[in-house]
């Protein structure tokens, strides 16, 4: 985190001001969502020369200009190692289907809702997930967040059984830099330590009748908290006359908005409150979830390897400047030669020139062949050093069943199975929620069972640790679908295999009826 120094007592400031904590862990963010996110990212995070050295480019001298450092950063090269690191982890993950077991007394669509409907513009569960990791790992601070369709009372009274159904609960991504403030405090029923606070802001779209294509930017605060009977309220506030901005910062299609200390400024008038219910219940809890369980924001998961890229990144551009430099040249003419003779020579395209007097001389210094080696070997050191803390992916190992890739660092190979327990256990929490909001049942977190990757989970080691499992099920003394979900995890099936369906296509299968029959039948090959 960044240091900051702060007053012990507390200054008052309004419902927008972002915590302490969240000041402090800005700049990381910035940090390393500009790596994470490409060349034009963190070229725009540094369109300006800073003071103190904030920059992620190094300017190479402290009196260099603005117009310098622009042209320096036009060289500048980004590895993206980190970047693709992190989409490998993505894909480690998520590469085969998660594992979603829910309680017996649920419609029967209720699982195909989760699987392949997860989202309000009707995304999958994988898609979803694929978005919040990637979230995850810029910020180690993304919230899920889980809202419902508003359909008032006389509309749902006149919606018919199967028009109700399709009113289903929905997960957001919410991003780090939009939750300012978190607290957690005793809830007044349940006695139980739990989020009673968190604040949201954001720019919302608003149109109108005189220009419907384009839409004003109005900055919005969402105050959730529970009250003194540990219910839900939302308070919305926007800053006072609409709160237009007159610029937007917009990079590769997505808004950037920073929200700094306004103590004092840009009053934010409350506009409106609501109290969501479930089946005429209000709720008692907030349904949002920080993806890795922590409510107080932490240093991204990446943030080693992004600083060592951020070296990596410097020392490329020196190089490409120090390049450039010795791929020159200037032609130097000795001649009486008049004005327009020289420039008919200029024009005829060798490059730039000089003129000097026939008794006049120039010297230049020799090209700098010997520090682009040196540059050259600390490049190299870099990059071995970002694969001795995990960029280096390997083949898998025999005896390794069930994991794609394996990490050479066995810190981050922990540090991702770490990932892959908390994920799964927010994501049963807030499926358990969905599902109760939907249906109006009363299931509890350990009625559903979700895992996102089986790679990480414990996995039987080789065949002959399998054939035993399998001696164990025909012996009685595990289940099938015990077997079978063994059988899965270790890559012995298929992720999408059915049971039931493949049950039914043994049964009609003529050389497994002939087999049953005459069990010594030698079949010839």
């Amino acid at each position: 985190m960044s240091q900051l120094t702060k007053p012990s007592k507390g200054v008052k400031r309004s419902v927008a001001d972002p915590s302490h904590s969240y000041h402090s862990l800005t700049p990381l963010w910035k940090k390393a969502r500009a790596i994470l996110q490409g060349q034009s990212n963190v070229k725009a995070h540094d369109e300006l020369l800073e003071a103190e050295y904030k920059n992620i480019l190094l300017p190479f001298s402290p009196s260099m200009t603005q117009s310098q450092y622009d042209f320096y950063r036009s060289e500048a090269e980004l590895p993206g190692l980190t970047t693709q690191y992190a989409k490998t982890l993505i894909n480690a993950l998520l590469r085969k289907k998660s594992t979603l077991v829910l309680p017996e007394g649920l419609p029967e669509d209720s699982k195909e809702w989760i699987e392949n409907n997860f989202t309000l513009d009707g995304k999958s569960l994988f898609n979803f997930l694929d978005a919040a990791l990637w979230e995850e790992l810029q910020t180690s601070h993304c919230w899920v967040y889980v809202d419902r369709p508003k359909v008032s009372d006389e509309e749902f009274d006149a919606m018919s059984q199967e028009e109700r159904m399709l009113i289903a609960p929905y997960p957001v991504i919410i991003k780090a830099e939009n939750v300012i403030n978190v607290q957690t405090s005793i809830h007044p029923i349940t006695r139980v330590k739990t989020l009673s606070r968190i604040v949201t802001r954001y720019m919302t779209e608003q149109y109108n009748e005189g220009n419907p294509w384009h839409p004003d930017y109005v900055d919005t605060v969402a105050d959730h908290y529970l009250d003194a009977s540990g219910q839900l309220v939302i308070d919305y506030y926007r800053r006072e006359g609409g709160g237009n901005y007159n610029e937007i910062k917009i990079l590769n299609g997505e808004v950037k908005q920073e929200y700094k200390e306004e103590i004092g400024a840009g009053a934010f008038v409350k506009y409106d409150t609501a109290m969501p219910t479930m089946f005429g219940l209000r709720l008692t809890r907030i349904p949002a979830w920080p993806l890795n369980g922590h409510y107080e924001p932490i240093e991204p998961m990446l943030i080693p390897l992004v600083d060592r890229e951020i070296s990596l990144y410097n020392k490329l551009s020196r190089r490409n400047h120090l390049l450039y430099g010795a791929a020159t040249y200037t032609p130097i003419v000795k001649s009486d030669m008049t004005d327009e003779e020289f420039g008919e020579l200029v024009n005829a395209g060798l490059g730039s020139w000089l003129k000097v007097r026939k008794d006049e001389d120039i010297s230049v210094l020799e090209t700098p062949t010997a520090a682009l080696a040196d540059m050259e070997n600390s490049i190299a050191n870099t990059v071995n050093e970002m694969a001795k803390m995990g960029i280096r992916m390997l083949s898998p190992e025999a005896a390794a069943s069930g994991i794609a890739l394996e990490i050479r660092n066995a810190s981050q190979t922990a540090q991702l199975g770490t990932l892959n327990v908390k994920v799964s256990t927010v994501m049963r929490d807030v499926i358990t929620f969905m599902l109760n909001w939907k249906y109006g049942t009363m299931i509890e977190n350990k009625d559903v069972e979700f895992t996102m990757s089986s790679d990480f989970a414990p996995v039987v080691a080789g065949e002959n640790s399998m054939r035993l499992v399998s001696e164990w099920y025909q012996g009685g003394i595990i289940s099938r679908s015990t077997f079978l979900r063994i059988a899965k995890y270790n890559d012995f099936l298929p992720a999408d295999y059915d049971d039931a369906s493949a049950i039914e296509e043994i049964q009609t299968d003529p050389l497994a009826q002939q087999t049953a029959a005459d069990p010594e039948l030698d079949i010839e090959e």
